[in-house]
Order: structure tokens, then C-alpha cells, then sequence
């Protein structure tokens, strides 16, 4: 009789290489398509990628009185922030805007903060 821990073991390594086969393009698994410009292609897509990922951190209520976003793009990173609104607009106020930056090609959220 095999004891159970061997039994344990050797289905989790079992497991792994099971997985670890089916993950591999050469047996036949394709390969996820990657957009020829990317997953964030646009400054506007960037934004509204940049909007749903402050929303859940930050609020609703604080990421729309931020608007409009601005994005720019360097070296294939968009680089979204917000706008901060004073009144009048060439005084100084306080607070501080989100600032997200995306990978175009990957869609992935590089780094994400709010400046106070």
C-alpha cells in the first residue's frame, strides 16, 4: 500500500505537469492574438482603462471631478492623469490628481496614485 503523503505528492506533481503541457503553444494551445497596436491603442482607451481602475480604489465621486484625463504616451507607456480644477483657474489650490501609467502593448497597469 502506497502511504498517503507519497499518494499526495506525486498526484500534485502529476497535476503540475499536466497543467505545465497544456500552457505549451507547441501542443496545439494558441496563442493569445495581441493587437498590432496594442491593447491600449488610443489615448481615449487608455483613459476609460485608467477610469476603471481608480474608481474602485479612489471613488466614483473623486475620479469624475477630475475629468477631463489626459493621456501621453512614451515609449509605448500611456501616462493618464487628471485635472485639477481652481478657481480662479490660474490661482493656486490645494489637493492633488490620480496618475496612472498602462503598457499599450500589454494593457498593463504599470503603477497607479494619487497625488494629495
Amino acid at each position: 500500500m502506497i502511504p498517503f503523503r507519497v499518494f499526495v505528492l506525486a498526484s500534485a506533481v502529476a497535476l503540475a505537469a499536466a497543467f505545465s503541457f497544456a500552457q505549451d503553444p507547441a501542443l496545439g494551445v494558441p496563442k493569445s492574438v495581441v493587437p498590432k497596436d496594442g491593447f491600449v491603442p488610443t489615448a481615449a482607451v487608455a483613459v476609460s482603462v485608467a477610469e476603471a481602475v481608480l474608481i474602485p480604489v479612489y471613488g466614483k465621486q473623486q475620479i469624475a471631478s477630475e475629468r477631463p484625463f489626459k493621456a501621453n504616451l512614451s515609449g509605448g507607456v500611456w501616462d493618464v492623469t487628471g485635472s485639477l480644477h481652481c478657481i480662479p483657474p490660474e490661482s493656486p489650490c490645494p489637493g492633488g490628481t490620480a496618475q496612472v501609467k498602462i503598457s499599450k502593448r500589454t494593457g498593463e497597469i504599470l503603477f497607479m496614485t494619487h497625488y494629495q
